[in-house]
């Protein structure tokens, strides 16, 4: 079973994959990926049982109302694609999705999320409004004084 994050961590968990392969380095032309898919229409039990049942326990994911973002640690847009046509298999339908990886489609969290807004606007004609970095962060919120 896949280890889930919340949406606002999604930046930080990207982040700490990049450290990860840099700190071991792990030269892989894709060290991880970032898969994303869209579960619009898709019913949540059904989602919930499919990340059950599809991800490793290595696997981590965060997500957005229906647009979910797993990070595959070491595993390239070949096997991420086999991912995607699991869960496309689990459905017995088409998933929107897309996938990047690191250091190919960006050697940044904010490279590798260009390349996937741009990808995913072009393909599906779709903005990814959750990746603007506004979206991303939550509201600092400053300590009442006691």
């Amino acid at each position: 079973m896949s280890v889930p994050f919340s949406f606002y961590d999604l930046t930080s968990l990207i982040e700490l994959q990049i450290g990860i392969v840099k700190r071991i380095h792990d030269n892989h032309l894709e060290a991880f990926s970032v898969l994303y898919c869209n579960f619009e229409g898709l019913d949540k039990a059904k989602v919930k049982r499919s990340l059950e049942e599809v991800l490793r326990s290595s696997d981590s994911y965060a997500y957005n109302d229906d647009h979910f973002f797993f990070i595959l640690y070491q595993t390239d847009k070949y096997g991420t694609t086999i991912v995607a046509n699991m869960l496309e298999e689990f459905f017995g339908t088409y998933i929107k999705h897309h996938v990047v990886s690191y250091p190919k489609d960006g050697e940044t969290t904010q490279e590798m999320f260009e390349s996937m807004q741009v990808a995913v606007k072009k393909r599906f004609n779709q903005d990814l409004e959750c990746l603007d970095k506004s979206t991303r962060e939550r509201p600092m919120e400053i300590p009442a004084k006691a």
